[in-house]
């Protein structure tokens, strides 16, 4: 029964989504906010998908942890699903992407309409100068920035190395970086065709103020990241 709701799942999410694509490309010369409203309808029905077909839910909590002001969003990424979750809590985030994603069709413009930040992760300090400068753009702009601090997907249990963007981010732009960890991979594993029912569970954790140094600062990110990971992937045992 899971892999039938999984393959009907996918072939419904697909099919829905290439249509919108399609739909949506005369939109790229429309105004940010049309483009804005549109990709939130795609989220929305996604999440309306996966409820109906996977019965497969989701839930954010500690959303008292984010601050007033611009913030940075340091999550763990253990699935496709990371890449929307956030516009359902989030009024107008701004992701750091890997450059590559730019050159997806259709895709690449749609991100580059949304304001999304594009980088080269084997370039070298030229690239990490332009990455801050996008981001503080973005925060002066009061938008969420979301990062991925370990780079790419990895497993619920994994235990990730910080890479050094996140570190450069918290000394320079002198917002308050708020911790994310979740369990999507336990339900939703990265190259896995099938998919658990459930409830995913996302947790913002107490906001990290500016003015740490940096080794307190990626020490105190990942312990936050990673027992914050452990401890929802518990629960989802335990379910």
């Amino acid at each position: 029964m899971i892999f039938v709701r999984s393959l009907a799942f996918n072939i419904a999410a697909f099919t829905w989504s290439i249509f919108l694509l399609i739909a949506y490309i005369p939109l790229v010369l429309a105004p940010r906010s049309a483009m804005l409203s549109a990709i939130r309808f795609w989220t929305r029905s996604i999440f309306w998908l996966q409820r109906r077909i996977l019965s497969l839910d989701f839930e954010f909590r500690g959303l008292k942890n984010l601050p007033e002001g611009p913030f940075i969003v340091a999550a763990a990424h253990q699935s496709a699903w990371d890449t929307i979750c956030f516009y359902a809590v989030l009024p107008d985030p701004a992701f750091v992407l890997k450059n590559e994603l730019y050159r997806i069709p259709m895709f690449g413009p749609y991100a580059r309409k949304l304001g999304m930040i594009a980088i080269d992760r084997a370039a070298g300090a030229s690239e990490a100068r332009r990455m801050i400068r996008s981001v503080s753009a973005a925060l002066e702009a009061q938008r969420p920035v979301v990062i991925f601090p370990g780079g790419t997907r990895s497993a619920p249990d994994d235990i990730v190395e910080l890479k050094a963007g996140i570190s450069a981010l918290y000394r320079r732009c002198n917002v308050p970086v708020v911790p994310l960890s979740l369990n999507s991979g336990w339900f939703w594993g990265r190259r896995s065709f099938v998919k658990k029912p459930g409830r995913i569970l996302a947790e913002f954790h107490a906001p990290i103020a500016p003015g740490l140094d940096a080794g307190t600062f990626d020490e105190l990110l990942s312990s936050r990241i990673h027992d914050g990971n452990r401890a929802l992937l518990a629960e989802a045992r335990d379910s």
